[in-house]
């Protein structure tokens, strides 16, 4: 089990491959793990990075508000402790997509291009709204009932009808865990109050937006306006698939990550 100390925390970190570094950062509900099948297509060119966020996985968490420019500190950090002298690929899933925002923005040096997915500049009300009632759940019923609602927010009505095994799978796995409730509460709070849109237009690097077209937690509505505020970014919708887009159409998705990250 590899460990990092950045700062005041312990991250957890795998790394995989060589070549030019890519950096992927998971979302809130989340850890490492869940970049498994990326993963296994960018390490035959590129070293990996992938970790577990404070508050999340195997890294630690510590009992305060966290905010997303603390997360890309602390991916900053873990960056300069594994001896990443130049400047990576930034991949980030929904709140890892706000983190790498602050990244691109405040580190621009070491952010090569940029990769959003399922992500955020500002939350809408109603992604808002999601995610403030998602947390009302986990503290007062625990990870295995929220998981029960958080489904039915990252899986389209027709994929959910269609796929009951594997998604009664995915919940018992979202649901059994034993992260901190403080540390989803802490990520929670990153998420409700990152707002990034005036500062968008300090990003300098390539630039790629993916969202799902049903999604309404990051709606296509936020994704938008990340590509219309950040110079020259590229966007593309995955029309019929929500926030899980990247299980919905795997192959697809994973294309595009590799092309966009092959050509910058």
């Amino acid at each position: 089990m590899a460990k990092k100390t950045v700062g005041d925390v312990e991250l957890y970190y795998e790394e995989y491959g060589a070549g030019v570094p890519v950096v992927l950062i998971h979302g809130l509900a989340g850890d490492c793990g869940a970049w498994q099948p990326q993963i296994k297509v960018l390490e035959k060119d590129y070293k990996v990075v992938a970790f577990d966020n404070r508050g999340a996985g195997r890294s630690s968490s510590p009992d305060y508000p966290y905010t997303t420019r603390q997360f890309a500190e602390d991916t900053i950090g873990l960056m300069d402790a594994l001896n990443i002298s130049e400047p990576a690929h930034i991949v980030g899933r929904s709140m890892g997509g706000a983190i790498a925002q602050e990244m691109a923005i405040d580190f621009p040096d070491q952010v090569r291009s940029l990769l959003i997915t399922a992500s955020f500049g500002k939350l809408d009300r109603y992604g808002h709204q999601i995610l403030f009632n998602l947390n009302e759940v986990v503290k007062a019923q625990g990870y295995a009932a929220a998981a029960k609602h958080q489904s039915l927010f990252f899986f389209p009505p027709q994929y959910f009808n269609e796929n009951e095994a594997q998604l009664n799978a995915f919940e018992e796995m979202l649901g059994n865990t034993d992260r901190p409730v403080h540390g989803y509460v802490h990520s929670t709070h990153a998420c409700l109050t990152h707002d990034a849109l005036d500062r968008l237009d300090r990003v300098k690097c390539p630039t790629l937006v993916l969202a799902g077209g049903e999604d309404v937690l990051c709606s296509v509505g936020a994704a938008r306006e990340i590509a219309d505020r950040v110079p020259g970014a590229e966007l593309k919708i995955y029309e019929g698939a929500s926030h899980f887009f990247m299980i919905q159409f795997y192959e697809e998705s994973m294309a595009d990550i590799k092309n966009f990250v092959d050509k910058n």
